[in-house]
């Protein structure tokens, strides 16, 4: 066996903690998105995990019983999940993390880089991630509290002069954390400029056995798997490259497994695959609610075909069911813009 093909079957699969994951190719925890819906097909396009959105320990721990399970939304047999938690108390955290747990969750993930004011003016977040003690006291309380992995997602640092990743991954990694994520922007970019990779190879070089994540610009299949195959990371999280464009993800696990990205799908391949997600969302939330949840995803997705500001703009219109196929026909039939499939930009308190 080559040595390549040596890599591509260790890349398959991924330890953290004592969870086995299929692949190392994840989805981030992304605000307003990551729902039951997106996760199963997710999943289904071969994810290796999947994360709730960013959840308020609190609003967890404070919440009727009844009301719990809405708020974590994690299916039966949804597996494996992780569910994350933001927040900045020792035992709040560490309380939500054990309903979680109860709740279904494999691993429970911290999020450490939301950059968004309403979240870091609390202490959470970003604004946390700044106190490395404090940080890991957090997250210890947490791993003692649960019998399955803690992981975190962090940013770079604060800003350009406070990057402290490094430091603060081998602080969580000596209280028991099972695995990093690192988002390569700083707080102060937010979703700006480009995410900086060869600091994040930093924090892999600053940790001696925990899986480190890489995040940010991830839109390119083969430079995924170059970045694993050569340890710059364990893994990779997609975030918002695959948003519109759910063939992102399936390329990406391809790619590591065959060293190929498959075939190129057509214009129909990927809008019918949009319309599978909607329609979910639809059946998941109902009618009225899940098709006001879905006209983000129609806007996304309609970026790649002809006429698409005539459509885009018909998207508040969209009421029922029936509207949406009604667009979907409309999209199908004015096909693919002559500039070729365009992949959007998106901001999100995804951190």
């Amino acid at each position: 066996m080559s040595a390549v093909a040596a890599v591509n079957l260790k890349a398959r699969s991924l330890r953290i903690g004592g969870l086995e994951l299929d692949n190392p190719i994840f989805i981030a925890p992304m605000a307003g998105i990551t729902d039951r819906p997106f996760r199963d097909l997710a999943r289904e396009l071969g994810a290796g995990l999947t994360c709730t959105e960013m959840t308020a320990a609190a609003a967890v721990v404070r919440a009727p019983e009844d009301a719990i399970d809405r708020i974590i939304d994690l299916g039966v047999g949804e597996h494996p999940v992780a569910a994350q938690l933001v927040g900045c108390d020792p035992q709040m955290m560490a309380d939500a993390a054990q309903i979680c747990v109860e709740r279904g969750a494999d691993i429970v993930d911290v999020n450490l880089g939301c950059p968004v004011p309403k979240v870091v003016r609390l202490g959470s977040g970003a604004a946390l991630a700044r106190q490395i003690g404090e940080t890991a006291r957090v997250l210890e309380a947490m791993v003692q509290a649960v019998p399955v992995p803690v992981t975190a997602k962090m940013r770079l640092g604060w800003d350009s002069g406070t990057i402290n990743a490094p430091e603060l991954c081998r602080a969580l990694e000596g209280v028991g954390v099972a695995a990093v994520t690192i988002h390569g922007r700083t707080r102060a970019q937010r979703y700006t400029g480009l995410a900086d990779w060869e600091q994040i190879a930093r924090v892999k070089e600053a940790v001696d056995h925990i899986p480190v994540l890489g995040s940010g610009d991830v839109r390119s299949p083969s430079r995924v798997a170059d970045r694993i195959q050569q340890g710059v990371v364990d893994g990779v999280v997609i975030a918002r490259g695959m948003l519109g464009d759910w063939n992102l993800l399936a390329q990406t696990v391809h790619q590591l497994k065959f060293g190929n990205p498959g075939p190129e799908p057509t214009f129909e391949e990927r809008l019918w695959l949009a319309r599978r997600h909607w329609n979910a969302v639809v059946r998941h939330h109902g009618e009225r609610r899940g098709v006001r949840l879905s006209r983000k995803f129609v806007v996304w997705a309609v970026k790649g075909c002809s006429g698409a500001a005539r459509l885009r703009a018909r998207v508040g219109d969209l009421y029922t069911l029936a509207d949406l196929e009604e667009l979907f026909e409309e999209v199908r039939s004015a096909g693919e813009a002559p500039e070729g499939w365009h992949r959007p930009d998106f901001t999100s308190g995804e951190g």
